[in-house]
């Protein structure tokens, strides 16, 4: 099927890379499917994009929130697994939305509400945890501190 963005024009997307959001993401709701483009080629980058097939200028960049923060935990509990399907870990990836005002180097992301994706079913959902996490976490800055220690 032939997406019309506005990020990256027209693209073809193959149906398995659709997601569904049954109940939107919080503040969008009505908007149902996306799909989920990685931010380069190989499938390297820990980078994503997840845009709306619905709304062409509706367009997350998200990524991997393990590859900036090693301790991050999610928790999921039964009831939220039963509604991504999810009964093998392997068949799940968990993103977090980034907010990049400026340059990468002061970009943040959101750790408090990740984005889980069952990636057998292609179902979506933004989670808040209930862990202490921010929504505003440095990207970068936690990487600098690592590669001090």
């Amino acid at each position: 099927m032939k997406i019309d963005t506005a990020r990256f024009g027209e693209i073809d997307v193959h149906e398995e890379r659709l997601m569904t959001f049954a109940n939107g993401i919080p503040g969008l709701e009505h908007f149902k499917t996306y799909f989920l483009l990685p931010a380069d080629d190989k499938d390297e980058s820990p980078f994503y994009f997840l845009q709306s097939t619905e709304e062409r200028g509706l367009c997350f960049f998200l990524a991997d929130p393990f590859s900036f923060y090693p301790n991050y935990e999610v928790n999921l509990d039964n009831g939220t697994l039963d509604q991504l399907e999810l009964k093998d870990p392997e068949h799940s990836l968990v993103l977090s939305i980034l907010t990049v005002q400026g340059s990468l180097q002061d970009a943040t992301m959101n750790l408090k509400a990740p984005l889980i994706f069952n990636t057998v079913a292609r179902i979506g959902r933004q989670m808040v945890l209930k862990q202490e996490y921010g929504i505003k976490e440095p990207l970068l800055k936690q990487v600098a501190a690592q590669e001090g220690e």
